[in-house]
């Protein structure tokens, strides 16, 4: 719905003649306003019809919303003049240096700054995309309605009608406003009731205490400072400290992985070679453990039309977030997440009960959100993103219990191979904790650590349990990576909410051995969350730790895996037989052929987190053996800040069963040929 607000002395509208052959009574000539009058012309679009009680009332908050605006006016103006007063006492006084500010002046007398009435208009000529529904026509009298329900004095002017209009704009600071209002389908959420508990391995459940300032005060039960840490964010602000960079973002950059793009949206980023090298790897990864794990590949459109109502149920869920994209006299959304087109096509499907569960997997390329920009945070919050999706199918919530737990453990394991620790976190209904508490508790105590349990009274959105595994970043802020829901609503014909309307939804059903029409509960899978959050994770903790823990990315997803270093030219002839050797065998190698120092090459090799350098000198090349550098990624720092062990003078086929060791189940990636030497490596930034 687009809004034009006008703040107009009087109105006066006319009746010519009929324009549509189902026009809206209109049983005066004339509609005549005096008084100060805010004229609201309205455009209904496409989307806003699927719930016309739902948009009126958001459109008649907006021009509530927009009153208010113009009677406070005149208090803001005075409320800003105090405070330029007292700026402009200070430089006459000397205590600051500055030029005096000059006091604000209202354009109009301060009582011109209210309205009396509103005349809310039928306007097409806002938008292109208008809705064709009949019921089009009844959401300016229902705005109408709702306004005199708050004690606004408001009428509308009939749809459908050849009309002139007079209005006289007063033309002050807010006398002309225009605002585009989103279908919003809100959830009623029940946050405030929420309960908060630790699951301890040992299955205890912990009452979490606050102090006075909403803190959660630390658990005597455990002595585990990042869990408590880890408990801090969760519970308290989720905002980022600002004016700190997260750490990530220098080590992106420098890696040269992935940055920002200037001549974009904020939230769209540019990848560089390295970078694309691990997002193809953890591509690869994931798909291949999830075509072993059972599930069917698809992959569906970035973009759906608005004008399917089960698509515009969801959508209305994220509406300040869409995208919209224009084609011809149609516009389209780019997608939020995978769901909507995916459930669709499971809608028209003939789904047969040995079906179940059926996995279906999307590596999302891309999904779309607009985040608020001061949400935008390197790899952590993005505005388009890959995610790696996985929906299941499941005959009933007693079978889809019995396939979550399997997935508890692919989830875990893939987390475990990309080398990131996270956290444990059950978010679920009083009802449905009650009745599984014994499983989840032997989930925690298989897991080994304690885990943070949210618990409502009720459900209040489409899931009665929502997994998830954070990770904590280098300044101690946690975000979700892995995410699993038991959804127990989107297959159904319909749902009714807490009004008695009745709310479409995708209609997925089965007919079962029994003959019986049953509609099945899905799992909403994201096995490793999204792509840029991955390599968010995998550097913010190997930031975090770095006093401790030598960071680094396992070898099988490093960008370079073996560094060859010389320690003169003459040994060049022979770094470039190693080179082609483990090249060819499909491993991502790089020479330092500088006319460098070799400590110098050394540390180059150590600040890139290269998990093996090969160091090649006289003595290597006389005995055709190597000598090298393992990078003990993930492992303590050992005494005098050690980050690697020396293996001297062995076969290079022994380096290749290191490699083979640490690489064997993973996906392997080639190296573009620019990057295999120094001396022709491509540089993307200055």
């Amino acid at each position: 719905m687009k809004i034009l607000l006008i703040h107009s002395d009087k109105v006066e509208v006319i009746k010519n003649k009929v324009a549509t052959s189902n026009p809206q009574d209109f049983p005066e000539d004339v509609i005549k306003m005096e008084g100060l009058i805010l004229v609201a012309y309205v455009s209904v679009e496409d989307q806003d019809t699927y719930d016309t009680d739902l948009i009126s009332k958001q459109g008649a908050q907006v021009i509530e919303d927009a009153i208010n605006q113009i009677t406070n006016f005149p208090e803001k103006i005075r409320l800003k003049n105090e405070v330029i007063r007292e700026y402009n006492k200070k430089i006459e006084s000397g205590q600051i240096k500055g030029k005096p500010r000059k006091i604000l002046e209202l354009i109009k007398e301060r009582d011109v700054y209210r309205v009396d009435q509103v005349l809310v208009y039928p306007w097409a000529h806002l938008s292109k995309f208008l809705s064709n529904e009949s019921n089009a026509m009844d959401v300016c009298p229902k705005i109408a309605e709702f306004l005199k329900e708050k004690g606004i004095e408001a009428k509308f002017s009939p749809f459908g009608w050849y009309k002139s209009f007079k209005i006289n704009c007063i033309g002050h600071e807010v006398a002309e406003m225009y605002r585009d209002v989103k279908l919003y389908i809100q959830p009623e959420e029940h946050i405030e009731t929420a309960v908060f508990k630790v699951i301890t391995p040992q299955g205890t459940e912990l009452d979490l205490e606050f102090d006075e300032d909403n803190k959660v005060l630390p658990l005597k039960e455990t002595k585990d400072e990042d869990f408590q840490l880890f408990l801090e964010s969760e519970l308290g602000t989720k905002r980022t400290d600002e004016g700190i960079e997260p750490a990530h973002i220098k080590v992106m950059k420098e890696f040269e992985l992935v940055d920002f793009d200037p001549n974009t949206d904020a939230g769209n980023l540019r990848w560089y070679s390295k970078g694309v090298i691990m997002k193809n790897l953890i591509k690869s990864f994931v798909e291949d453990r999830i075509i072993d794990y059972g599930a069917l590949l698809i992959d569906t459109p970035l973009m759906y039309t608005t004008k399917n109502k089960k698509l515009t149920a969801q959508t209305a869920r994220f509406p300040a977030r869409s995208y919209w994209v224009e084609s011809g006299n149609d516009r389209y959304i780019l997608r939020y997440a995978s769901d909507f087109l995916l459930f669709d096509l499971l809608s028209s499907m003939n789904l047969k009960p040995h079906y179940f569960p059926l996995k279906v997997y999307e590596w999302e390329q891309y999904s779309f959100r607009r985040e608020m920009k001061g949400e935008l945070t390197g790899l952590r919050r993005l505005r388009s993103f890959v995610m790696p999706d996985m929906h299941t199918l499941c005959k009933d919530v007693k079978s889809s219990v019995e396939e979550f737990k399997s997935q508890y453990f692919l989830i875990k394991n893939l987390l475990d191979d990309l080398g990131i620790k996270s956290y444990i976190i059950f978010r679920a209904t009083q009802d449905f904790y009650r009745e599984n508490k014994e499983w989840i508790k032997d989930l925690v105590k298989k897991e080994g650590q304690p885990a943070l349990l949210e618990l409502w009274e009720e459900r209040y959105f489409y899931f009665v349990l929502k997994f998830e595994r954070p990770v904590l970043s280098a300044q101690n802020r946690s975000a979700t990576l892995s995410t699993n829901q038991i959804d127990v609503e989107s297959s159904l014909e319909y749902m009714v909410d807490n009004e008695g309307k009745k709310r479409q939804k995708y209609d997925i059903h089965f007919t079962d051995i029994d003959g019986v029409k049953k509609y099945p509960v899905i799992l909403h899978n994201s096995p490793t969350g999204g792509l840029e959050r991955i390599l968010w994770g995998l550097i913010e903790t190997a930031v975090r730790d770095k006093d401790k823990i030598v960071p680094g990315f396992k070898t099988w997803i490093s960008p370079i895996q073996v560094r060859i270093i010389t320690v003169s030219e003459d040994q060049k002839e022979y770094a470039e037989k190693v080179l082609e050797i483990l090249s060819r065998e499909f491993y991502r190698v790089d020479f330092d052929d500088r006319d460098e120092k070799l400590g110098k090459k050394i540390r180059q090799s150590e600040v890139e987190w290269i998990p093996y350098t090969v160091i090649l000198g006289k003595k290597e090349q006389e005995a055709q053996t190597i000598s090298v550098r393992q990078r003990l990624i993930g492992q303590p720092i050992g005494p005098k800040k050690g980050t690697s062990k020396n293996v001297n003078n062995i076969k290079l086929s022994e380096l290749l069963e290191m490699l083979d060791k640490d690489t064997k189940g993973f996906p392997k990636h080639k190296l573009p040929k620019p990057f295999r030497r120094f001396s022709t490596k491509v540089y993307f930034r200055k």
